[in-house]
């Protein structure tokens, strides 16, 4: 459910950030159109959400002992490297060698990351709204409040953070770039 929530948010923005990184889009068929100055916030936004992520990667690594670097290193070459990589088991190693304070470290940074990108794509979102008629928006709107009305009746699972799959996210290519978790066998 999830997913498909993330989905319908990606495709609903799509055409507004696909128009930023080429030409401006139609005006034609009431298709927004980004004018250069929202062009250029969208792409200081890419380069602030890049900035961010080397920026989290590596405070992750600062935080680390040079010890548990070369695990961290040693673990993922041997997730890349095998036939059947299984993150999930590779997340649960990487908790059993890193330490409480490591962890709650890499839990620090990481819920700093998830503040920082949530006002990124807030910032994102108030770009892309700036070019919809007031028609537009009051459709984004219901479209909103019925997302609310949906996530209040439908209750997500509590998250709990994992510090070994935050490291494998921030660090490997393994997991989703999002909150998701990796399953445990």
């Amino acid at each position: 459910m999830r997913r498909s929530v993330l989905l319908s948010l990606v495709l609903a923005f799509a055409p507004a950030f696909a128009g930023a990184q080429t030409a401006p889009l139609p005006t034609s068929g009431g298709a927004p159109t980004l004018n250069v100055q929202q062009q250029a916030g969208l792409q200081q936004l890419r380069v602030r959400f890049q900035q961010s992520r080397l920026q989290t990667r590596t405070q992750l690594l600062a935080a680390l002992t040079p010890a548990h670097r070369a695990a961290v290193a040693n673990i993922l070459g041997q997730l890349a490297l095998t036939l059947n990589p299984n993150p999930g088991a590779a997340a649960q190693a990487l908790d059993t060698v890193l330490a409480p304070s490591e962890k709650q470290s890499i839990l620090n940074i990481a819920a700093a990351e998830r503040a920082n990108t949530q006002t990124l794509r807030q910032q994102q979102k108030a770009i892309f709204e700036a070019t919809l008629t007031a028609a537009e928006r009051a459709q984004a709107a219901q479209r909103e409040s019925q997302r609310q009305a949906y996530r209040q009746s439908h209750p997500r699972p509590i998250h709990v953070p994992d510090p070994g799959a935050i490291v494998l996210r921030t660090l490997g290519s393994y997991g989703s770039s999002g909150r998701g978790s990796f399953s445990r066998t």
